[in-house]
């Protein structure tokens, strides 16, 4: 048994309880339990590997009761100018409110886009999925489409595939092509299997070119389409389901290049 399971008392990781509580991924929720924020039973606990039974330990995130929610699962087309962190307290416009969930689940945004950015944005409380989906390990692709003022060179595509050293870390896309755009904008559609700190826009800006506008047109198998800017949906259950295809498919090609 795998400290992810459910052991036949009932008991989970509590790292995956809060998960599942709707607090957050699981690296998320583990980043709370490192920094004192959580109490089971009273005390509190720094481990994220402590086990809780669900409905019968007091677990409690700055003094709220926490118990596991149902899973629900939202797109949203982020517009420019909204801010994906709802802690951050600069914050002028949050993404999260944007979307109308029920009042009984808390949920939060798979990975991030940046505040000048927009696109598709994808919202849960399922922190399982929202873990699996965000963790480099498995490599879900993003797709992106880049505009820039000036003609992008051959070069300049190479070495965004082949990759860029910035900050100490080596940034890459796994593909770059062009695509047709309205004149006197270059266009470019990028295809990302990580998620770093405005990732693109350092790239893009280590090359010496600017980004005049950056949207995120896919995340896995689902696609934003036409949806327009400040909407929002529940992805359908087809939808979840591709989703969570896609994360077993990336893992196991992850685990078929270890071993191959």
């Amino acid at each position: 048994m795998t400290d992810d399971a459910s052991s036949a008392n009932g008991s989970m990781v509590l790292a995956r309880f809060l998960a599942r509580a709707g607090l957050g991924s699981r690296r998320a929720c583990e980043k709370l339990i490192g920094a004192g924020g959580i109490t089971v039973n009273g005390t509190v606990v720094a481990t994220p590997a402590t086990r809780v039974i669900p409905g019968t330990d007091d677990v409690r995130y700055r003094g709220q009761s926490l118990c596991l929610q149902r899973a629900v699962y939202y797109l949203l087309h982020k517009p420019a100018g909204y801010t994906c962190s709802s802690s951050d307290p600069n914050a002028e416009r949050l993404a999260i409110d944007l979307i109308a969930p029920p009042d009984d689940v808390r949920i939060y945004s798979v990975g991030r886009l940046d505040r000048d950015s927009e696109g598709l944005l994808l919202f849960t409380s399922d922190g399982d999925l929202a873990h699996a989906l965000t963790h480099p390990s498995f490599e879900v692709p993003r797709t992106y489409l880049v505009d820039v003022t000036v003609p992008v060179s051959d070069t300049a595509i190479e070495k965004l595939q082949t990759g860029i050293v910035d900050r100490n870390e080596t940034l890459r896309a796994l593909s770059v092509e062009r695509v047709k755009a309205p004149e006197g904008i270059w266009r470019l559609r990028l295809v990302l299997v990580t998620g770093r700190n405005r990732e693109i826009r350092r790239m893009i800006a280590r090359l010496r070119y600017e980004v005049a506008r950056l949207r995120r047109i896919a995340y896995g198998p689902i696609e934003l389409g036409n949806f327009k800017p400040g909407y929002s949906r529940e992805l359908t259950n087809s939808e979840v389901a591709a989703l969570k295809e896609a994360v077993l498919k990336a893992a196991e090609s992850t685990t078929d290049g270890e071993t191959g």
